[in-house]
């Protein structure tokens, strides 16, 4: 587990980790991961952005006041998850890495697959 200390940075990047727990208060700009397996996220502050790329299994854990504004955009992972505040515990959301993709007349449409309604 590693806890960033301080109050506001610009950005945080766990890269090619394995089993890491990152908390950390503030950040201005985001948080990205890539290339790593297991890991856990920890906003105590707010994130607006959390950019997740060929990582296999990662949870992020956001505090109440980032659970309304972050966004996230993921490519080539998998087994993720977002856990938000729910009273005086947390409730987990599973981020979708299965979409339905269709083109009518001309344009590509993509939706979120039925395993995730």
């Amino acid at each position: 587990t590693i806890k960033v200390n301080g109050t506001k940075f610009k950005s945080i990047v766990v890269d090619k980790c394995t089993k890491v727990n990152v908390i950390f208060p503030t950040i201005i700009s985001g948080c990205e991961i890539v290339n790593s397996k297991k890991i856990a996220v920890q906003s105590d502050g707010v994130c607006p952005v959390f950019t997740i790329d060929k990582t296999v299994g990662v949870s992020v854990y956001l505090s109440k006041e980032s659970a309304d504004v972050s966004s996230f955009t993921t490519s080539m992972s998998s087994e993720m998850n977002v856990s938000i505040p729910d009273g005086d515990d947390y409730k987990e959301i599973p981020i979708p890495e299965q979409f339905y993709h269709k083109i009518t007349d001309g344009t590509l449409s993509s939706e979120v697959s039925e395993l995730y309604r």
